[in-house]
């Protein structure tokens, strides 16, 4: 998993502080496996058509770290959830930060 550096900007794959700084990167890498996780549960309630509990995952997972892969779930979750006003939001999330 890589992670840059929020003081350096060095790219940082496994180690806990960045190789260049020394800046603590653990909660950086926390924060992106808890916004993993949250899509992974997202996913899978998607998979198997709970819309709302899949869209309450995709907030979690996009509040954490803002993904495509985020946006999609919440857009796929917001439609089956009948939630078209939201599709609409996470449509244009998705358009708007990754084009």
């Amino acid at each position: 998993m890589e992670i840059r550096c929020p003081a350096c900007r060095k790219i940082n794959n496994e180690s806990l502080e960045c190789i260049r700084c020394g800046c603590d990167l653990s909660i950086l890498k926390r924060i992106l496996k808890a916004s993993r996780h949250d899509f992974l549960i997202g996913l899978h309630n998607l998979k198997n058509g709970s819309g709302n509990d899949a869209l309450y995952h995709a907030k979690r997972s996009w509040n954490l770290k803002k993904t495509p892969e985020a946006a999609k779930l919440g857009f796929m979750a917001s439609l089956l959830a009948n939630k078209f006003d939201q599709a609409i939001v996470w449509y244009r999330r998705s358009i708007k930060e990754f084009g």
